[in-house]
């Protein structure tokens, strides 16, 4: 079970929300404009590094080090191997088996004939496909260490589902301005950078129930840094990369959000299932056999009552033991 993040006072919270979307969004928007001022594109992987790429992660820096004070503790920065082994696993799993999903209602609305496509043009990236988002991972430290680390537990602590949302329409607006500046290549018509843009709100909150779930599971950065690059460099670019780019922007952007949902729909259920699943009540150890004495009975330090303000100097200890307990092997929770 993952340790839960202790979050600040509701007043440093709010304040620190607000510094870092100033942070967040003000460098990185002025980063892009000034790109597609001076006539750049967006589309240049080298340019996208060097305006904005680690603008969230820089900016919850900031705000947890000097604005809000409140350190790093739940920052995720462990990567959490051992307990959280089968949540890497999935990150993984879920670029790939995405893309697979997207192959199919390409090919299923006629965008994609998989008869006709040369595989062995594409054998390189089908076999980098596991490696791709691990390599990224440092990379997509730059967002994820903002958006997930940071702000996605302090915007509606408690409500999971609704700060999914939030998070993913914040996520997505932040990314607006990049269709206007070349993102999407060269010769992109204005109407189908305008609903390329819009489409990034669906598009982030699916990613982001995905990203969430592995966030809620792990409590690391690095499952949802592999969840994001692999969205992007296998999802995104195999999807036209197989099918030659013969989808628009907004066909592309709408495949991808169709076939995130039963992903998305798998994490939720089993979520809920999860939580719904009762506690089994603690009890003796069956191993340790009949004469195993209960769990209240453990021994340990002396249980003292509290103190109230009139006792406050006073202590009343725990009443003497009426039995000794057999020795036996000590159940253990």
């Amino acid at each position: 079970m993952h340790s839960e993040s202790v979050l600040p006072q509701r007043s440093s919270r709010v304040r620190g929300i607000w510094w870092f979307l100033v942070l967040a969004f003000v460098p990185a928007w002025a980063a892009w404009i000034g790109v597609g001022v001076v006539g750049g594109s967006m589309d240049d992987p080298a340019t996208q590094l060097a305006t904005a790429a680690f603008g969230p992660a820089l900016a919850a820096i900031v705000v947890r080090a000097w604005i809000t004070r409140e350190g790093f503790a739940d920052a995720g920065m462990a990567p959490r191997l051992r307990q959280s082994w089968r949540t890497y696993l999935v990150a993984l799993a879920l670029p790939p088996g995405m893309l697979g999903v997207c192959l199919l209602l390409a090919w299923a609305a006629g965008y994609w004939d998989p008869a006709a496509t040369v595989w062995a043009d594409h054998a390189l990236f089908l076999l980098l496909i596991p490696v791709i988002p691990i390599v990224a991972m440092p990379i997509f430290w730059g967002e994820e260490f903002g958006w997930t680390a940071y702000l996605r537990d302090r915007l509606l602590p408690g409500r999971p589902v609704a700060t999914t949302f939030a998070t993913g329409f914040i996520w997505g607006v932040w990314h607006w301005p990049l269709p206007w500046v070349g993102y999407f290549g060269a010769g992109v018509e204005f109407w189908d950078a305008f609903v390329g843009m819009l489409l990034w709100i669906p598009l982030s909150v699916l990613l982001e129930f995905l990203i969430g779930f592995v966030w809620g599971q792990s409590r690391s950065v690095w499952p949802a840094t592999i969840v994001h690059g692999g969205g992007n460099l296998v999802v995104s670019f195999g999807l036209d990369d197989l099918t030659g780019a013969s989808m628009s922007v907004t066909v592309s952007t709408l495949v991808y959000c169709v076939a995130m949902v039963p992903f998305v729909i798998a994490a939720i259920v089993w979520t809920v299932r999860r939580r719904a699943q009762p506690l089994a009540p603690a009890g003796p150890d069956p191993s340790a056999g009949p004469l195993a004495a209960p769990t209240s009975a453990r021994p340990g330090p002396p249980a003292y009552t509290a103190r109230t303000s009139h006792q406050r100097d006073r202590v009343t200890p725990p009443p003497p033991a009426e039995h000794t307990y057999p020795v036996g092997k000590w159940p253990t929770r």
